[in-house]
């Protein structure tokens, strides 16, 4: 017994064509090879007498008043652009619209009816731009416009999802009928040859589901592709299934997004009615169009998504960079994380030390997800309808929604998110189950189409919203920013350990040329101290003599330190490697410490435009911690202490100022306040030592910037750094 399924229906070689047109199929030297039988009725010859003639011969004996019409037919279906031949003609009265094509190595003539629609250039410019209305769903303003262009009960958007069913997104229908809206259709309603057929042509019609269909009558046995053909008889299940939903006409319109079919734009009607290829065209044309404005939105929340999504990266980079400490760093962003993942829960941890956020599984579980996500080899594994195997207890959520990153390779550092079960009501269109039929004549089973439609519902448990791959990749961006950090950050303290090790030797070098150099003075003085010690009444002379060789001694010693010293700096100083920095999130982050550790909670701060600089990251951190920190100590004491970092720019420099309102500094007396260890006299009572001032001045000196200092008692301080801009 032989089994025949759906997908084996060859529909693009049914050989059959509609009652409203006629078809004439032609070879490769354009001698005609097929007709379709109603052609006898119309022309009262027989099909016979029309096969073996030429293309020009066929349209002067069909068409004798329109012989001129159709000379240079050749040349447009030549053109990349009209690849298809349409004319009006009038016949007996009646007009109909003239086809032809190439296709499959054939010529293709298709005569069919036309209803006299003639949509007007105008109003097709209303039509697309009432797509574009960001007030109206497209979908929803599609339907809308192609009911009115073809005047049929129920017009809806039909979505492919990714296991091949769809489900009704937009409709507009009928006052009469119910509503389809939401309604699920399982992946057999529309076959597989159908979907590839509605990807390579994207309009198709039957006027009448119980009109009789003509046989295409042919001269060869081959099969013959009417893949293209707008006449084209439905397939005999296509038609039991509209006639088991209680529809007399249908139309459809492929919605193909990126070269994939992503939906259909399918149309019905309870009584006959003829869609013609003006009306299929328009529908065609306002399709594509919407598509190209879905696209673009789309395009634009993608470039939104990936704007808001780059920016969390890099300020969780600078974080990293800033501390060794992988919790406290998903500390401060799991929050947000969770945010953009739309997850419900966070969970960061080794074997050692965890931190859970929002809604996560029991502890139990946890240890069951480890246990049996460990055999997935993926360093980002994600699934929507993870199952417990622990059991669960009544009261205890459902998490079937994982995503799980093995942050560092080759050690116990997991990342976990977690979304809780999404329950959902699904209503079908009928229920999804296929019907068999058994032929005893043929002894085969086929499929049947379905009967019933009316809506069966089904509750959707024990998974949860799907993770979308944009998401999964965002997770694998961060997994892959903190493997290159840490080890980046590796490298970076190997480099710092070899310079180390070089410094040291400098140094040895350093302390060993002074021990041996230094010996010479040094005895120079130690005898003429003895020998004053020694003999006590010496001459004017000798004294004279004695001293002049200590001060000698002295300035030796003083010139050869000079000199080791400047070897020393120029061998163990490292080359800076500047960056263009925007210091926003280093500048936020100092705020949050240094509120915390001179307990000013009070402090008003207030963050002006920041412009990046060109610097090195380290230097430039060092350099706010200490101008910022200081404002936030000095002016913690105030009622309303309050901070301001703002920059200016202009064509050669960026100017960053620090103001507050503290304790102030009396510059009167010409005070150095960046020599080391000067503390100012009204700073008595804060914590410090006088060196922070004199590390900046070091490190403005190394930036190739500049600083300059207001002060006022009582009224606060303003700093002003200019670094260079770049060239």
């Amino acid at each position: 017994m032989r089994h025949i399924d759906c997908h084996e229906e060859r529909i693009h070689t049914c050989g059959k064509v509609q009652s409203f047109g006629y078809l004439f199929v032609f070879d490769r030297h354009e001698q005609c090879i097929a007709a379709s039988e109603n052609m006898e009725q119309r022309w009262l010859c027989t099909v016979s007498s029309v096969i073996g003639k030429s293309i020009d011969e066929l349209l002067y004996f069909l068409l004798p008043k329109y012989n001129t019409l159709f000379q240079h037919f050749r040349e447009e279906i030549a053109d990349p652009i009209f690849y298809r031949f349409v004319e009006k003609v009038n016949l007996d009265g009646s007009d109909y619209y003239v086809s032809i094509y190439r296709y499959a190595e054939k010529l293709y003539l298709e005569i069919e009816q036309s209803n006299g629609f003639d949509l007007k250039q105008t109003k097709l410019y209303y039509y697309a731009k009432h797509l574009e209305r960001e007030d109206n769903d497209v979908w929803k303003s599609l339907t809308q416009l192609i009911k009115e262009i073809i005047q049929f009960d129920r017009v809806m958007v039909y979505r492919f999802k990714e296991d091949k069913s769809g489900q009704v997104i937009a409709e507009s229908i009928s006052h009469n009928l119910d509503s389809l809206l939401g309604y699920r259709y399982p992946e057999f309603d529309i076959p597989e040859q159908a979907r590839a057929l509605y990807k390579a042509f994207l309009a198709r019609h039957t006027a009448d589901t119980e009109s009789i269909v003509s046989p295409l009558i042919q001269s060869t046995g081959e099969d013959i592709d009417l893949t293209r053909c707008s006449v084209r008889a439905l397939s005999p299940i296509h038609l039991q299934y509209l006639r088991n939903a209680q529809v007399r006409a249908s139309a459809s319109f492929s919605i193909v997004v990126d070269g994939e079919l992503w939906g259909l734009v399918a149309c019905q009607n309870v009584l006959p009615k003829h869609v013609d290829l003006a009306q299929r065209h328009a529908c065609t044309f306002l399709t594509q169009y919407a598509v190209n404005y879905y696209l673009a939105v789309c395009r634009k929340q993608e470039s939104q998504y990936i704007e808001l999504t780059s920016q969390l990266e890099a300020e969780l980079k600078e974080k990293l960079w800033l501390t060794n400490d992988l919790l406290a760093t998903f500390n401060t962003f799991a929050h947000r994380l969770m945010h953009k993942l739309a997850a419900d829960g966070m969970w960061i941890g080794n074997h050692e030390e965890q931190l859970s956020f929002g809604h996560v599984p029991a502890e139990r579980h946890i240890a069951t997800l480890h246990t049996v996500l460990d055999e997935q080899q993926e360093n980002v594994f994600a699934t929507h309808e993870f199952n417990y195997t622990g059991g669960l207890q009544t009261s205890e959520q459902l998490f079937p929604g994982i995503i799980k990153a093995n942050l560092i390779p080759d050690s116990s550092w997991i990342l976990l998110f977690f979304r809780k079960e999404y329950r959902i009501e699904e209503v079908w269109a009928g229920k999804p189950e296929k019907i068999i039929q058994y032929d005893p004549v043929s002894n085969q089973k086929f499929p049947s189409p379905r009967t019933s439609f009316e809506a069966w519902k089904q509750i959707n448990q024990g998974t949860s919203i799907k993770w979308e791959q944009r998401e999964i990749q965002f997770i694998e961006r961060i997994v892959l920013l903190v493997q290159q950090v840490l080890a980046k950050k590796a490298g970076e303290i190997q480099r710092l350990n070899e310079e180390l090790v070089n410094a040291n030797n400098t140094l040895d070098t350093y302390s060993y040329t002074l021990t041996h150099d230094l010996k010479n003075p040094l005895s120079a003085i130690r005898l003429s101290a003895q020998m004053i010690q020694m003999k006590p009444d010496l001459s004017e002379a000798f004294l004279k003599r004695c001293s002049t060789n200590i001060l000698d001694a002295v300035q030796l010693m003083s010139e050869m330190m000079e000199k080791m010293h400047e070897e020393f700096a120029a061998k163990s100083s490292v080359a800076l490697k500047p960056y263009l920095i925007d210091p926003t999130a280093h500048i936020q982050s100092i705020v949050e410490t240094a509120k915390q550790e001179h307990g000013v909670h009070n402090l008003h701060f207030e963050l002006g435009e920041v412009y990046p600089v060109f610097a090195e990251r380290t230097l430039l951190f060092q350099l706010f911690l200490n101008l910022i920190g200081n404002a936030i100590k000095y002016s913690g004491k105030e009622q309303h202490p309050y901070v301001k970092v703002y920059s200016k720019i202009n064509d050669t420099h960026i100017s960053y100022f620090i103001e507050d309102n503290g304790i102030g500094m009396d510059l009167k007396n010409n005070n150095d306040i960046f020599e080391i260890f000067l503390r100012m006299p009204n700073s008595t009572g804060y914590e410090g030592s006088g060196v922070g001032l004199s590390i900046v001045k070091r490190i403005v000196n190394r930036l190739n910037a500049t600083i300059a200092v207001e002060s006022e008692l009582g009224k606060g301080t303003l700093f002003r750094v200019d670094f260079v801009r770049p060239r």
